[in-house]
């Protein structure tokens, strides 16, 4: 540490401060004034730097006023308390979501931080007076006098310890005390004459405030040549007009670096490598950001910036996990910075680096520990809970064009990974000409954060994936995203897929992708060769390999193993076996998907989905699985009915279904809990991951929150097995339900469905620590047995007492006296407390360590060998119990096969009993019957008073419900025996939302739930297509026209006899003639061709006239009543009926709807009277064209005559 000599002079201390101090920052000149406050700063630092100090928490104790505290004070006396927790916050673990209090005080010692030396703060921990030699000057009389002002200060400070409102919570800490760039108002406290400051008005204020800091033009960083645009370069020194530019990375001249602290040039060199991530720079107790990370932060998190020329603002450590998820929600990229070394540990390093070190050494180290970005967040320790249930993904997709091909003029290898389970997924396809398989992966799927190889996506796929909204990366080829042979090596080379005795086990889904199909051994590690179908997806996980490696959370997830494989839902999937029916799973494709509302409603939320109609489930992984159901329904009728029955059998027993959700409404998601379980355990198994060097303060905390995981996820699996022993109870469940008896009832035989048993691991774990004890304490204690480490440190740490105890027995013999006992002291344990009456004949051996009244106290050459045995002992023990914790982790992970058993049965069942529920939620509702039709037979749909689902949860009024009829050759109406029905129909008379029903009630009954309706029967559909709605795609460049074109394409080229087809008003994007002819062309190729069910609507009247007498065509609408109807009548009146019945409406009814809209009624009085004129027009083009074939020319001469008298004008 730099030390100056102490002058008289009053400007001592401004010449001998040194530059910098041992954390990296530039110190300030400091007046004597300044030198004494800072030197008071910098005394408080131990609060920062130390958890445990004795002198913090006397601190602490003092500068926080507790909510009894406040009570106590009298009522002119009371000061404001602040609850760190956000009260909108649901989360009851208060060890979770610790309590933050922040006062000045602690802004102060924030601040400090910058100006103190690190090895000061290190002997603060130890209450030593380590006031810097620069800072303890002769006291001058400026001096004495400011010292005295600063002593009121303290003292009026510690007599009202004022503790600040909301805002102090969001700001955390990072206001300078001296800021002037908003003066704060006071109110008067007439009793103690302090001043208190008042809350802030509102957010907005707050908001404004950030926002004027963050755009300061002082800043340092603004006025820096190279971070100018147009000037802005990457780390290989390119502009980004350069087609390789990489914006990740930023080249800063080291002219510029050599200018820094110690500390800054540590921020800006991790800047250089990570341009495009905002850094939470750890100093001491606070995550800091700086510059263009601070101008960002300030407003989006509400920080205050503090005063200064390089922009600066920051946080609490334990506030990180609340303002990591902020910025990463919207799109930003976090990392976590953190210090890897102490500043004893620094100081050890300088002196082994001695002729070696440079200036800029001096400064602890410190190494990125994690990067999150909205793909790769993860269920970690320091993540908050209560984010992100749902799924997310982080997708990886490679383009390869097809030559010659111009059905499927391109073919897509993919990998998308949910990071918070460890799910990968890897797939290969070829695609049309529209995308429809990708489009359906990314609605199936959704991606928050896609990367791909850059400059090689055709431009039709970037303005698919751009529709997403996610977050896109472009990765460099082969240095990023991997080749093929190369992510081969390196899951064969690196500890991925290895277990403990480094023996490779690849996941199971591997068995794909090798070899065609070749079975995989622990030692077929050479030879292994990826499938040519396979190539692609390869290189697609290299580039997620890459990715995750970046972002420093590779390990955990691919340790996992789990991977899927990924098919369309439209290919022919090899890997399941063959049906009488042509496929397991109906077909949901993207367009499907967004146009019935299946997953999300049209703004993206989920009020008002089917999912969120359905959904009655009490676990997050039950509602994921709901999810999954929902977009891949059954196709299978024995399956379908399997659930059907199940679902029938937990009907008649509603008292054990009600007990059954309470109890797994008290499960956590256990799912994303082995997960980070895992991670857990496998992480002190990575000695080069830097967060096994990070120094976190708050790791109290932390180790508490891991306990609280791990207990929690054992208590989940107590509630499972409860469940599973209350159904044992009903023992008839099982012979109704064969599915129920593959979910809820043990049998260890079959390992891929029932039950597990459970009672042997829950039995090992309850004996092998105190539960109660490890809530509490934030640490296993191993049971007898649990840890062979432990305990033979503990007999080691019994020896070494006892031998103790002996000695000190051997003392008393020797020195006659019985009063002689062991005292500890501080540091001094162990130390032979004598009386002075018996000290007198004392030899040398006696070292004499302190004294008090009557009593002097010693150490020997033989105790000090015994307090050193125990001491080595007790090290042993504290090692041991370092590792019980990850030992017990990995011993819990190693079942993770029948945990993911018990996953699959409760999720099985959770889902079951929502649709249990749901089933009994309205009061028509029926069991679907599906059939199984062979090719000859005409699949046909009859559902009998059928009600939209969706539209049941939010109608004010009584639902009109509908009978559709389709192709069913039992009908007695001869219009219901036809495949395909033409609906007409008012404008708002329900004709969308008709469709749109039929869709959803056959989704649900394929799913295996029971329908809004009387009855329903039908047989299988392999495929649902719409076309429904009316919307461009600006983003992708796509026309309302083209999209209606594109959705009819897909359906004509794809639609089988099987399929379902509901296309609403084709041809609206265009003109009347050219659309009517589009319409009768796909309409006369449905009807003659697929011959599928099909609901088409319109409003084109030629339309039906032309196929008013097709044998496959019948007719449809939704009737209304109509009152004054004459001709001449403007202001006709239109009561909707919302009944589907047989004929074809004459009219739309169009001005009806305008005149709902408000339309002035001068322009619907006009347009009447042109829609009457243009009528008239088309009947004589009619009879003109009539007339055209009449041969007989006095025939001609008489219509002629007949048409003049006629007012066609």
């Amino acid at each position: 540490m730099a030390s100056t000599t102490a002058n008289d002079g009053s400007n001592s201390q401004a010449n001998n401060t040194p530059k910098h101090d041992n954390n990296g920052f530039k110190k300030k000149n400091q007046t004597p004034k300044e030198s004494l406050t800072s030197s008071r700063k910098s005394m408080n630092m131990s609060d920062v730097y130390s958890a445990d100090s004795p002198k913090s928490e006397k601190r602490k104790q003092s500068s926080t006023i507790t909510t009894d505290d406040h009570d106590a004070l009298p009522k002119n006396k009371k000061r404001k308390t602040l609850n760190a927790r956000n009260e909108s916050d649901n989360d009851d673990d208060d060890d979770d979501e610790p309590e933050l209090k922040v006062s000045k005080s602690q802004n102060r010692k924030r601040i400090a931080i910058l100006d103190s030396d690190e090895e000061e703060l290190e002997n603060d921990r130890m209450d030593v007076d380590v006031t810097p030699l620069n800072k303890k000057t002769s006291k001058t009389k400026n001096d004495t006098k400011t010292k005295g002002n600063n002593s009121t200060r303290t003292s009026r400070k510690k007599k009202t310890e004022e503790i600040e409102d909301e805002e102090a919570l969001y700001n955390d800490g990072s206001a300078d005390e001296n800021d002037e760039s908003e003066p704060e108002e006071y109110e008067d406290d007439n009793e103690d004459q302090t001043k208190t400051p008042k809350r802030r008005t509102t957010t907005l204020n707050r908001n404004k405030k950030a926002a004027k800091h963050a755009n300061d033009s002082n800043f340092t960083h603004l006025s820096l040549d190279f971070l100018k645009d147009g000037k802005r370069r990457d780390a290989n020194r390119r502009l980004h007009t350069d087609s390789n530019y990489d914006s990740r990375t930023l080249y800063v001249p080291d002219e510029y670096l050599n200018t820094l602290t110690p500390a800054m040039r540590q921020w800006w060199t991790m800047k250089m490598e990570y341009f495009d991530t905002i850094l939470f720079f750890k100093v001491g107790k606070f995550y800091e950001l700086y510059n263009m990370d601070a101008a960002i932060c300030a407003p989006e998190l509400n920080l205050t910036m503090m005063k200064g020329e390089v922009a600066h603002c920051g946080f609490p450590e334990k506030a990180y996990s609340k303002f990591a998820d902020i910025l990463v929600t919207k799109g930003y990229k976090v990392a976590r910075v953190e210090q890897t070394e102490t500043p004893n540990m620094m100081k050890e390093r300088l002196e082994q680096e001695k002729g070696r070190k440079n200036k800029f050494d001096k400064t602890v180290r410190r190494e990125i520990c994690q990067i999150t970005t909205p793909g790769t967040k993860t269920f970690n320790t320091l993540d908050n809970d209560n984010v992100f249930r749902e799924s997310l993904y982080l997708l990886c997709i490679v383009e390869v064009p097809i030559n010659d091909n111009k059905i499927t003029p391109c073919e897509f290898g993919v990998c998308f990974v949910d990071t918070t389970i460890a799910q990968f997924y890897i797939g290969q396809f070829e695609d049309d000409r529209y995308l429809s398989r990708l489009q359906t992966l990314l609605a199936q799927y959704p991606p928050a954060q896609i990367l791909c190889e850059k400059n090689k996506l055709s431009e039709k796929t970037k303005k698919v994936l751009t529709l997403t909204h996610a977050k896109m990366e472009y990765l460099i080829a082969n240095k990023e995203m991997y080749e093929t042979t190369k992510t081969l090596d390196i899951l064969r080379d690196d500890t991925y897929f290895k277990d403990e005795k480094g023996n490779l086990q690849w996941p199971d889904a591997f068995q794909h992708v090798f070899n065609e199909g070749k079975e995989l051994t622990c030692g077929d590690q050479q030879g292994l060769h990826v499938r040519s179908n396979f190539q692609l997806s390869m290189r697609a996980l290299g580039g997620i390999i890459w990715y995750l490696q970046h972002c420093l959370v590779d390990k955990e997830l691919l340790s996992m193993r789990k991977f899927s494989i990924f098919q369309p839902p439209d290919e022919n999937i090899e890997l399941k076996e063959a049906s009488t029916f042509k496929q397991q799973n109906m077909i949901l494709d993207a367009a499907t998907l967004y146009n019935l509302e299946i997953l999300s409603n049209s703004r993206g939320g989920k009020e008002g989905s089917l999912l969120y109609t359905c959904d009655r489930c009490s676990t997050h992984f039950g509602k994921r699985l709901l999810s999954r159901w929902l977009s891949a329904p059954l196709c299978n009728v024995n399956e379908i009915n399997e659930r059907l029955n199940a679902i029938d059998a937990l009907r008649q027993k509603n008292d054990l279904c009600t007990k059954i959700r309470d109890k797994l409404k008290t499960i956590p998601d256990l799912e994303r809990l082995f997960c980070r379980i895992h991670s857990l355990g496998h992480r002190p198994l990575d000695p080069d991951h830097p967060e096994n060097r990070a120094i976190l303060y708050e790791d109290i905390t932390y180790d508490k929150r891991k306990i609280q995981d791990f207990l929690a996820a054992l208590s989940g699996l107590k509630v499972a097995n409860e469940i599973v022993q209350l159904f044992s109870k009903h023992n008839d469940l099982s012979s109704s339900s064969a599915l129920l008896d593959s979910i809820i009832y043990q049998n260890n035989e079959n390992k891929n469905k029932n039950f597990p048993n459970l009672d042997d691991i829950l039995d090992y774990y309850t004996k092998a620590f105190s539960h109660a004890q490890a809530r509490n304490e934030g640490k296993i204690i191993p049971s007898v047995g649990v840890c062979k480490q432990y305990d033979d440190a503990l007999n080691e740490i019994r020896e070494n007492e006892k031998d103790l105890n002996d000695y000190l027995n051997k003392q008393k013999k020797f020195l006659k006296n019985h009063d002689i006992k062991y005292v500890h002291i501080q540091k001094i344990r162990y130390a032979m407390e004598i009386p002075e009456s018996a000290c007198r004949n004392l030899d040398d051996d006696y070292e004499l360590m302190s004294s008090r009244k009557g009593f002097k106290r010693y150490y020997t050459s033989e105790l000090r060998e015994l307090i050193e045995e125990l001491t080595e002992s007790e090290k042993k023990k504290e090692l041991a119990l370092k590792d019980t914790t990850s030992s017990l982790f990995r011993h819990f992970d190693s079942h993770h096969d029948t945990f993911q058993r018990v996953l699959n049965c409760l999720s099985t069942l959770d889902v079951l009993l929502s649709f249990t529920a749901y089933s009994q939620s309205y009061s028509d509702m029926c069991r679907p019957n599906l059939l199984q039709t062979e090719n000859d037979q005409q699949p046909f749909i009859n559902i009998h008073d059928g009600k939209h689902p969706c539209m049941l949860e939010k109608a004010t009024n009584i639902f009109i419900p509908n009978d559709i009829i389709l192709a069913d050759q039992s009908s007695t109406e001869h219009w219901q025996t036809k495949p395909l029905v033409l609906v007409t129909g008012p404008n708002m008379g329900g004709k969308s939302t008709l469709m749109r029903q039929t869709a959803v009630l056959a989704i649900l009954a394929h799913v295996g739930s029971y329908v809004p309706a009387i009855s329903c029967t039908m047989s299988v559909c392999d495929r649902i297509f719409t076309r429904l709605g009316a919307s461009d795609r600006i983003m992708a460049g796509e026309s309302t026209f083209f999209v209606e074109l594109s959705e009819a394409s897909s359906i004509l080229r794809h639609a089988s006899r099987h399929s379902l087809v509901l296309i609403d008003e084709l041809g609206r994007g265009t003109s009347t003639f050219d659309g009517t002819a589009i319409a009768c062309s796909v309409v006369n190729d449905l009807a003659n061709r697929i011959k599928c069910r099909t609901l088409f609507s319109t409003h084109y009247h030629t339309l039906v006239d032309d196929f008013e007498k097709h044998e496959n065509v019948g007719l449809g609408h939704m009737s209304c009543m109509i009152e004054n109807d004459e001709e001449t009548s403007t202001k006709e009146t239109l009561v909707f009926l919302y009944k589907f019945v047989e004929g074809s409406c004459p009219k739309s009814h169009g001005f009806n709807a305008a005149r709902l809209a408000n339309i002035p009624e001068s322009i619907v009085e006009l347009a009447q009277t042109k829609a009457a004129a243009f009528e008239r027009w088309v009947t004589l083009k009619r009879i003109l064209l009539t007339l055209k074939k009449v041969t007989d020319n006095s025939q001609q001469q008489d219509i002629l005559q007949f048409l003049s008298q006629l007012k066609l004008n």
